[in-house]
Parts: structure tokens; sequence; C-alpha cells
């Protein structure tokens, strides 16, 4: 179910992308009253910015594109997943830090199945490169979330090298780097 699911991945998201570029983020910058570049000017967190504002129209419209292909594909938003696959629980992480090599997650406990995104935009907010991948953290021996940090209750995943076997990236590609990997993503 899961190769089926990778493949729906990769054909259904060129359309996502443009689907966000050209309807989304214009309604974004309208209900702003003003472009993404002047909207995001004065921001010292440009990426956390983008990920607050994009992260529920870019979900939504994954979820449209992926749940036309595969009925059993729904949500199931709880603390430690966001969507099922038949029986199958996922967590999906999205980052619009392309050179970081992680994910910040909130500190809950996650169901091991990840849909892991990973999303570059231009100075006019539209998506220009991306990376997905899928991981099942129960398999991977020495890559997994950090422990919750106090003050903020987030937490952090990064793949090490000797994980690179159990990531399935289906856009984009991993390099290793000393200790870990880093996620390139694919122009689009």
């Amino acid at each position: 179910m899961l190769r089926r699911f990778s493949n729906v991945i990769r054909k259904v998201t060129p359309g996502v992308i443009q689907e966000m570029n050209e309807i989304c983020i214009p309604a974004l910058e309208k209900a702003w009253g003003r472009p993404f570049k002047d909207e995001m000017a004065l921001e010292n967190q440009v990426t956390v910015e983008i990920a607050k504002n994009y992260v529920r129209p870019l979900n939504n419209t994954f979820f449209r594109h992926i749940s036309r292909e595969l009925p059993s594909f729904r949500e199931h938003t709880t603390n430690g997943s966001d969507y099922v696959l038949g029986d199958i629980l996922i967590e999906d992480k999205n980052s619009f830090s392309p050179l970081h090599p992680g994910w910040v997650g909130n500190g809950f406990t996650k169901t091991p199945i990840h849909l892991l995104k990973k999303f570059h935009t231009n100075e006019n907010g539209r998506i220009i490169g991306v990376f997905i991948a899928l991981v099942d953290l129960s398999r991977c021996s020495s890559s997994a979330w950090t422990d919750r940090i106090l003050n903020s209750n987030r937490s952090m995943l990064q793949f090490r090298r000797e994980d690179e076997c159990h990531l399935k990236v289906l856009l984009g590609d991993l390099r290793a780097k000393k200790k870990y990997l880093q996620p390139i993503l694919q122009n689009v």
C-alpha cells in the first residue's frame, strides 16, 4: 500500500505545487492586502512565517489530490498522526528551511511512518523546490525525534548517515555529510 502511496505522491506533486503557486498563494496575498515580498519584508524568521501561512493550504491541497487517487487515504489528525492510509497511521511534516537538514515537531510521540516534505520558495513566495520522503522511524537505528525542549515543547528530527537505507526519497535526493543526511530539493 505504501508503494502505491509513493507513486501517487510523485504523480500529484506537480499539480499541488501549481495550484499553490497559481491559486493559493495569490489568494493569501489578496487576504494580506499586499504581495508576499511586502508581507514578509520585516520578518526575522521568514521560513517560520511561511510555514505558518502555507501549511494549512498546502496540506489541504496535497490531501485533496492524494485522496482523489487513493480513497483509502483519510485525514486522521491526532497528537502523533495526521493521516491514515487503510490502517497505516502517517505523520506529516513540512519544512520551509531548504538548507536545514531536519524537521521540527511539537514534542508529542508520533506514529513511526512519516511523510517528510521540504520546500523552497522564491522572493515572491512561489514554491521552486521540493523534497519528499517516506520513512518508518521504527526501522532507524540512530535517527529519532529529540527530547522536547522544555521552554518550547519542540523536538527535532534529523537523519544520520547510517539510516539512509530507511528513507525512501520520492522527490529530490540525499547527500551524506559527516554525521547527517542533507535533503537535496528538486527544482520545480
